[in-house]
């Protein structure tokens, strides 16, 4: 019975910033004795569970434990079925006599402990793991989820603004969503698929003319909650809270059980009788688009006069109505030296929370004459550190969102996460016209779910191409830390060139030769 409620668990993802830090109960139990553990001792779990219910989510389809949106642990089949029937409410105390472990001290405290260690987890005080005796921590190899962890639903490629590194391309006539002759896909060498005659005889849905009606987002909502067992959604865009229906499709993903965030610019959250209606429907959190700390620098990058003023507004109205809310920020040649001032600004509102992303070379952003926006991996790490510092300074949670190449910039030894590729793998991401992307920066689809449904797109011979990681450069599936980074962005590599990667490479090979020749002399 020693190993009774172990709770394995693997490479473990920094809080995503829609996700609200859960705290255990004010008076923290202390842990009893292995022989001595009583029913009594057991009390508090009940009251934890209610207090955390909503943050976490256990999916016996592949043994896992969710920390609602983006951390993922697995499971053994006691502790999978443990969670489980707390969390469906029963109370600890039946759940303990149904398993037999009532007269049995030992039985008890692996409960007790178990619940003491999810505890941790939850609160982010959880460590390496080592040392626990329901924990077991071994190296990341991989995926070990079957179905996707986080969704994203793209309801429009329309917006008010017009971002000069927007990866959809909106607001500007002669971008288009993503960067279709440069992208990695296991159909792109089968150039027929692109003469007009295959197009006739099999027509796409355009995500720009054919967006989804109402019912059929509920229908897309459906499938990602009872299909594909996803316990939380964003509605993206494009900018989302241009569909009238917003407050609706946020209605019905909570009465599917789902945790809600917005992407925004928060232009139409200026109004509070807008963001009233977003909180009446159940929405749970908010990431608003904040790409300078004046009005100068945002407003040249929206490329709209008037916006910083509005989404200030905007962020404000939400955090009074009591919707989380958090910044995001685009880090680019023309803000990044602007980065503290912006966690500054953030500050001052109130805000508990920011985070980061790198530009990602597709859509408006790809554009002839759009390179001076984008920041090179080999640049964005200082800049990175710069804001994670600052924010930690004055007492704010700094997320950082983007992969990078390990061998320029790793963010598992800068204490940000491991943040691999996750194209179709943890992530997915419909777009406004029903279209599985690999991620939202692609502008090939992998299949339409509303035509095929989430199993046959998900498990589908194009999906599996990215789950494999075949779109990766082929120098870093030789490295050691592939299954970690897995290549970073390949929309990077294909926009940019591999450059950077084999000048890293050889400066990783120069400084270990030298050091074997230091050693050898």
């Amino acid at each position: 019975m020693s190993e009774l409620f172990k709770l394995p668990v693997l490479t473990a993802d920094e809080p995503a910033a829609d996700q609200p830090r859960c705290r255990a109960p004010e008076a923290s139990p202390s842990r009893p004795d292995r022989f001595g553990t009583r029913l009594e001792d057991l009390e508090w779990i009940d009251e934890f569970i209610a207090k955390v219910r909503e943050f976490i989510r256990v999916r016996p389809e592949d043994g896992v434990l969710i920390k609602v949106p983006t951390e993922v642990y697995p499971l053994n089949p006691a502790a999978l079925t443990l969670l489980r029937r707390v969390l469906d409410g029963e109370r600890i105390r039946d759940v303990a006599v149904s398993l037999g472990a009532a007269d049995h001290p030992e039985r008890l405290w692996q409960i007790h402990t178990f619940f003491c260690d999810v505890r941790d987890l939850l609160a982010e005080r959880l460590g390496d793991g080592r040392g626990r005796p329901t924990t077991r921590v071994t190296r990341f190899t991989g995926s070990f989820t079957r179905y996707p962890v986080l969704s994203e639903i793209a309801v429009t490629y329309r917006c008010n603004l017009a971002c000069q590194f927007c990866y959809a391309g909106c607001g500007t006539p002669s971008a288009s969503p993503g960067n279709p002759l440069r992208e990695k896909h296991p159909d792109r060498w089968k150039l027929w698929r692109r003469t007009k005659w295959w197009r006739r005889r099999h027509p796409r849905r355009d995500p720009l003319r054919d967006e989804m009606s109402a019912d059929e987002v509920f229908q897309v909502i459906d499938q990602i909650a009872l299909v594909g067992k996803v316990p939380s959604v964003s509605f993206t865009g494009g900018e989302c809270t241009l569909r009238p229906e917003l407050p609706e499709f946020i209605r019905h993903a909570r009465d599917r059980g789902m945790r809600v965030n917005i992407i925004t610019n928060g232009i139409a959250c200026a109004s509070p009788t807008y963001v009233r209606r977003l909180a009446d429907a159940g929405l749970n959190s908010a990431q608003v688009s904040l790409e300078g700390p004046t009005a100068a620098i945002h407003d040249g990058l929206t490329q709209r006069p008037g916006s910083f003023a509005q989404t200030i507004r905007g962020i404000e109205n939400l955090r009074d109505e009591g919707i989380r809310v958090h910044t995001n920020t685009t880090i680019c040649q023309q803000n990044a030296d602007h980065l503290t001032a912006i966690i500054d600004l953030a500050h001052s509102l109130g805000l508990p929370r920011v985070s980061m992303n790198h530009v990602i070379p597709t859509g408006t952003a790809n554009l002839s004459g759009s390179s001076h926006t984008w920041m090179p991996y080999t640049r964005i790490g200082q800049y990175v550190m710069r804001a994670k510092r600052h924010a930690e300074a004055i007492g704010l949670a700094f997320h950082w969102y983007s992969p990078t190449p390990f061998c320029l910039f790793n963010p598992i030894a800068h204490g940000l996460g491991n943040k691999g590729c996750a194209a179709c793998d943890g992530l997915i991401h419909v777009s406004p016209c029903g279209d599985v992307l690999p991620c939202s920066s692609f502008a090939t689809s992998v299949g339409n779910i509303l035509d095929e449904g989430l199993e046959r797109v998900w498990f589908g011979r194009a999906a599996r191409y990215y789950k494999r990681k075949r779109q990766a450069p082929r120098l870093c599936r030789l490295c050691p830390d592939f299954a970690l980074c897995q290549g970073a962005c390949t929309l990077y590599w294909s926009s940019t060139g591999q450059g950077e990667l084999y000048r890293a490479v050889f400066r990783r090979l120069a400084g270990g030769l030298a050091r074997r020749l230091r050693r050898d002399c």
